[in-house]
């Protein structure tokens, strides 16, 4: 990107701001991105977007193509483009209730220096669908969304923090997606709350796949809170490095994984409900490995900086993940998972699968193995804290300390609001949380019960009602 350009960008931007740019039909505004017709009260979205634009609940929205928000995801080469970038920022605010449906290509790509403002309600939250009919049964039928942020991106063979005034990291998802990452922890790329993603993943080629939600090196400013991802081809949410904290979240028939994070992610995940596709017919499509969380510190994705604690998490897997485990953690990564429950059955290969590391990408362990469940060393101990796991075996390298395995070994039984029954899932006391300090001040919820939801929580009352879609946590 031409440094002379964004400052013009910049300039013009902050002009419009004076003349209220936050107006859809402001006078001089370019706004090639959006075509309405006020008859049907139906606009069509479609290119890049350098104007603030609200998608108003009066009106019906089609994707078509990538909707790209902000030019961020150009190269910048200095403090100055990447300054211009954030000066020449936009705002896509979308109010509760709309329901954005995408063509197969459809995609939201929100580029780094912009933001997305979706805070939907609980009696009205914003939709992600394809055009399809609103059954919401689809299977990788549009692209999915995409935030990118200034926020760190830890390179592959422990190479350190990309850059230290700019950084341009390679999106994964298609040449469309462009470059992100900065040196801002606390970058803020908007509020995605009481959010819907279904029917998306589209696979565009080989390593070209596209999560629900795809947070690519976007700060802890960001609000994610109280989102579901349902039915997506690829994985429900991923990280690309980043510090975004996330709790609330909902993830529901993903054909692979629900949470994956790498790339020196560090955050916080609070309450969130995984349960994967539940058909006793279904298989997964390609090559997916559906499981219900994924980290990677190993092989050639080594990066020892991936960081991340979770708590009231409920991982139940289903047919469809009949040979995967419902965690696996390779490697080097640093998780604590605390007052958690993973439930499957005796088809599943295990519960828990935690693998040494190979720090140098040939393929072998320190030990010189080629099967990490068989190799004893392992550089950081994965913290389990009050942790049930049902059905299925737990493996840990030999070396795992005893202490970081505080797994109580039973059947899971819940209730229809997916909250253990189990007497073992009442605690007598709220155990500490260490939080990973990313910078956000960060604090777990203090609670006495292990899974995402407490006992005893009526489903009409649990913290996902009323906004999820209807039937994707039946039972």
């Amino acid at each position: 990107m031409k440094k002379q350009n964004l400052l013009a960008t910049a300039i013009l931007g902050a002009t419009l701001v004076g003349c209220g740019s936050d107006s859809n039909d402001g006078e001089g505004k370019d706004l090639s991105f959006v075509t309405c017709n006020e008859d049907t009260k139906v606009c069509t979205l479609e290119g890049t977007m350098t104007e603030n634009y609200t998608l108003e609940a009066e009106y019906e929205y089609r994707l078509s193509g990538v909707l790209q928000v902000g030019e961020g995801n150009e190269t910048l080469e200095t403090t100055a483009d990447a300054d211009a970038v954030k000066d020449a920022g936009v705002t896509l605010t979308i109010e509760p209730g709309v329901h954005v449906r995408a063509n197969s290509d459809g995609v939201l790509l929100v580029t780094r220096g912009s933001k997305l403002m979706a805070e939907g309600t609980a009696a009205d939250p914003i939709t992600f669908s394809s055009k399809q009919d609103d059954d919401f049964d689809g299977l990788g039928e549009w692209g999915g969304v995409v935030v990118q942020g200034f926020a760190p991106q830890y390179g592959a063979g422990n190479t350190g923090v990309c850059g230290t005034e700019v950084c341009n990291v390679e999106g994964e998802g298609g040449d469309f997606i462009g470059m992100f990452g900065g040196t801002d922890k606390a970058d803020n790329s908007g509020v995605i709350k009481y959010v819907r993603i279904a029917e998306a993943g589209k696979v565009a080629g080989p390593n070209k796949e596209i999560n629900g939600l795809t947070l690519m090196g976007v700060g802890h400013g960001t609000v994610v809170d109280y989102v579901q991802v349902h039915g997506n081809l690829d994985d429900g949410i991923e990280w690309f490095g980043g510090t975004v904290n996330v709790t609330h979240a909902v993830l529901t028939n993903n054909d692979d994984d629900a949470i994956d994070f790498d790339e020196g992610y560090q955050g916080n995940i609070q309450f969130a409900i995984v349960v994967q596709n539940q058909d006793p017919e279904a298989t997964p499509v390609g090559s997916n490995d559906p499981r219900g969380i994924e980290a990677n510190s190993s092989d050639d994705e080594y990066v020892p900086q991936t960081q991340a604690t979770l708590a009231n998490i409920t991982v139940v897997n289903g047919p469809i993940a009949a040979d995967e485990p419902g965690i696996r953690l390779r490697g080097s990564v640093n998780v604590d998972l605390v007052n958690s429950v993973i439930a499957a059955d005796a088809a599943n290969k295990g519960c828990i699968r935690i693998d040494d590391s190979d720090h140098d990408a040939d393929g072998e362990l320190k030990d010189g193995s080629k099967n990490p469940s068989a190799s004893p060393k392992k550089d950081t101990p994965i913290n389990l804290v009050n942790v049930i796991a049902s059905g299925c075996d737990t493996t840990f390298p030999e070396e795992q300390p005893e202490s970081s395995t505080g797994l109580v070994e039973e059947v899971a039984t819940f209730d229809t609001a997916w909250a253990l029954t189990n007497t073992a899932a009442t605690l007598s006391s709220a155990p500490t949380i260490n939080a990973v300090d990313n910078g956000s001040g960060f604090t777990f919820e203090a609670t006495t019960y292990i899974g995402a939801v407490e006992p005893g929580t009526a489903a009409a009352s649990a913290w996902y009602a009323g906004w999820i879609i209807d039937g994707s946590l039946d039972q």
